[in-house]
C-alpha cells in the first residue's frame, strides 16, 4: 500500500482501478485493475476504440462509479466535490448553450465553479483575450467555428483555475489549422497545469507529450516516457545520405560490416542494416575518403510513435485471442 505522502507528488494517482458493467455471466470488464502514476507535465493516453480510455476519464472525473481498487486527483478522492474542484474536463464532443454568448458561457460556469459574478467575468475576459476570441465574445456559439467552439471549451474547463486539466480527444473535426492553433495552446496551458489528454492522433500526442499510457483491453501495455519507448523499440537500421548514394551504396555491399543494404525509394537514400556496427563506424571515414565521397548524415532509424503503437496493440490483440 502507498502512503499518503508519496501519493502527494502525483497529479492523477490510481491503485487497481477497476471498472465492471453488468452482473454474472453479462459482467464486462472494462478496465482491470489500472495502476496510473501522472506526475505534473503533460501526458499523453493512448489505445484503440473500446480500450477503456473514455471508461477511465469518466472514473477518474466522478462521471461514474469505480467497481473497484481507487482513484486520487492530487490528495483528494476521485469523485468528491475536493477533487473534482481540482480537474478541468473536456469531453469528446462538448455540448454548449448555443443560444448564450462565448462571454455569458464562460461567466455562467464560472459562477457554478465557485466565482463571484464580477470575478468569472474578469476571468471570462481574460481566458477571451488569451484564446483569441475576445472579438467573438458577444457572438452566439451556435456561429462559431469547430475551432472557436474547441477554444471555448477549453476556456470553460480553465474557469476555475484547475489543477489537472483531462482533455479527451480535443482535436477531432479540426482541420489542420484548427489542430495547429490548439496543439499550440495545450503545450502552453502545460506551463501552469498539468495535462492529461486522449487522442487518436499519435503524431500529435508525439508533438505535446512526454510520457504517455497506452491501454487495450481494460489494461496498461506500456507506461513510460516517449523517449524511453522509443529506446526499446529502436530498430537495427542506420541511414546514410551521401552526394552520390548509388555508387556508395555499392560500396557498403562489398563491406562485412554491413548485412544488407538498400536504397529506400521515397526519400533516396541508403537504409543499411549493420552486421558490426563498430566496425561499420570504424571504416566508415575512411571508405568516404577513398572513394570521394561527401556524408550528409549518418543516424540510426527512429520508429515513430504510430509504428510502436500499431505492433503494441496488434501483439496484444494476438495474446487475448
Amino acid at each position: 500500500m502507498i502512503k499518503k505522502g508519496s501519493i502527494h507528488q502525483y497529479e492523477i494517482w490510481t491503485e487497481n482501478l477497476t471498472k465492471v458493467y453488468g452482473k454474472g455471466e453479462k459482467a464486462l470488464k472494462a478496465v482491470s485493475q489500472i495502476n496510473l502514476r501522472i506526475k505534473p507535465g503533460i501526458h499523453g493516453f493512448l489505445g484503440p476504440n473500446g480500450a477503456g480510455k473514455t471508461t477511465t476519464l469518466n472514473m477518474l472525473i466522478g462521471a461514474i462509479s469505480i467497481t473497484e481498487g481507487r482513484a486520487k486527483i492530487r490528495d483528494e478522492n476521485a469523485g468528491t466535490v475536493a477533487a473534482k474542484q481540482l480537474i478541468g474536463f473536456i469531453p469528446q464532443d462538448p455540448v454548449f448553450y448555443d443560444d448564450m454568448t462565448g462571454e455569458e458561457y464562460l461567466i455562467y460556469l464560472g459562477q457554478l465553479g465557485g466565482l463571484q459574478r464580477i470575478n468569472a467575468k474578469k476571468k471570462a475576459q481574460e481566458l477571451l483575450e488569451s484564446f483569441n476570441l475576445f472579438e467573438a465574445r458577444n457572438r452566439n456559439i451556435e456561429t462559431y467555428s469547430g475551432g472557436e467552439k474547441q477554444k471555448i471549451a477549453i476556456a470553460a474547463a480553465l474557469i476555475h483555475e484547475p489543477k489537472v486539466l483531462i482533455l479527451d480527444e480535443p482535436t477531432a473535426n479540426l482541420d489542420p489549422i484548427g489542430r495547429a492553433d490548439v496543439i499550440k495552446k495545450i503545450k502552453e496551458l502545460s506551463k501552469n497545469v498539468s495535462v492529461f489528454i486522449s487522442s487518436h492522433i499519435l503524431s500529435e500526442i508525439e508533438q505535446m507529450c512526454e510520457d504517455v499510457v497506452m491501454i487495450n483491453h481494460g489494461e496498461i501495455v506500456i507506461f513510460d516516457s516517449i523517449s524511453n519507448i522509443k529506446k526499446r523499440f529502436v530498430r537495427n537500421l542506420y541511414v546514410f545520405d551521401t552526394n552520390m548514394n548509388d555508387k556508395f551504396l555499392e560500396v557498403l555491399k562489398k563491406q562485412s560490416s554491413v548485412s544488407n543494404v538498400r536504397i529506400n525509394e521515397p526519400d533516396g537514400k541508403i537504409h543499411a542494416i549493420p552486421k558490426d556496427l563498430k566496425k561499420l563506424r570504424e571504416t566508415l571515414p575512411h571508405l568516404l575518403i577513398e572513394h570521394n565521397t561527401i556524408l550528409f548524415s549518418f543516424h540510426q532509424l527512429e520508429r515513430s510513435l504510430q509504428d510502436i503503437f500499431m505492433d503494441t496493440m496488434l501483439k496484444k490483440e494476438s495474446e487475448n485471442k
